[in-house]
């Protein structure tokens, strides 16, 4: 991240000399002032090259995917870098502080979900977001953290298997579960999905037509196939996972009403944060509360439950 930070802080530092009309800057200057800047706003002290100054140069020219077209050109006479355009700047619009801090923390949420390179063209627009705030603001706290890491095991698979599911492809993937050997599954995939920091694939299995889930963390490899894809009209994503909590939907295990009851502050945290859409608080006493949900059982719930200790007790 700080290879990224250096070079937003660049992008900046060379729009802004360039912007000084009345004074001459050749790619010794330019990185003269970056490294100043860099060393002022990260405390890291670093020298940079002829070839990285001129690669920023080039890249606020013509980069497409950062997409300012900068009106670069160099002077031979002056051996100077200077904007054919003195109006123009990488920056058109600048923010207020308050608008930046708050941009900012937005930026720190977003950029929690970058997993899936098909979404490479919201770095895109994150980066110039980026500048814009710098533009405004030296520094900004962290307001917001969210829990999912940065890598998830596993992720490396998301955006083959995204593909797959939205041009409808069947796969083979090696796939090893925990225990056991690896095998090759023929699958048809049909969703993605989040759980607890960790992500699992909802298809098909050609053979059997049966649904599973397979944790992305355990896939080895995926190949294309040029096996029929599979559909299934009994599974739909939006209301498969209504009368669970989790991802596992056990066979032939149907919806149940659960009682527990819950002592001392674990109280008020289940009030708060209901373990399922369906709980109910059904009464409640001094330090003591009695809660249901209705939902199917399953391995989520049972954990859940076990996390709580001896403060929950199953009626």
């Amino acid at each position: 991240m700080s290879t990224n930070k250096h070079a937003i802080i660049r992008y900046r530092v060379i729009d802004r000399c360039l912007r000084q009309v009345d004074h001459p800057w050749n790619w010794e200057s330019l990185a003269k002032e970056c490294s100043r800047e860099i060393k002022s706003q990260m405390r890291e002290k670093i020298t940079l090259s002829e070839r990285t100054i001129k690669g920023d140069i080039s890249s606020m020219r013509s980069d497409k995917a950062l997409g300012y077209n900068a009106p670069i050109a160099y002077d031979r006479s002056e051996k100077s870098y200077y904007y054919t355009d003195r109006s123009y700047s990488i920056t058109e619009a600048p923010i207020s502080k308050s608008e930046a801090e708050e941009l900012a923390n937005m930026i720190t949420l977003m950029r929690q979900f970058t997993g899936f390179k098909h979404l490479t063209g919201i770095e895109n627009i994150l980066h110039k977001l980026e500048l814009l705030v710098y533009e405004s603001m030296n520094k900004t706290k962290q307001i917001v953290q969210l829990e999912q890491p940065t890598v998830i095991p596993g992720q490396e698979w998301l955006d083959p298997l995204y593909k797959a599911i939205k041009q409808e492809k069947a796969i083979t993937i090696r796939y090893q579960p925990f225990n056991r050997k690896a095998s090759n599954v023929l699958i048809s995939p049909m969703l993605l999905k989040e759980y607890q920091n960790r992500w699992f694939l909802f298809a098909l299995k050609n053979s059997s037509k049966e649904l599973r889930t397979y944790g992305l963390e355990r896939i080895i490899s995926i190949t294309p196939s040029n096996r029929e894809y599979v559909h299934s009209k009994a599974f739909d994503p939006k209301s498969y996972f209504d009368d669970i909590i989790g991802v596992t939907l056990e066979p032939h295990k149907r919806k149940v009403k659960v009682k527990f009851e819950v002592k001392g502050v674990a109280v008020n945290y289940i009030r708060t944060k209901p373990i399922h859409h369906s709980q109910i608080e059904l009464d409640a006493t001094k330090g003591k509360a009695t809660f249901q949900v209705e939902v199917i059982p399953n391995y989520e719930l049972r954990s859940v439950f076990n996390s709580f200790g001896k403060a929950l007790k199953v009626v």
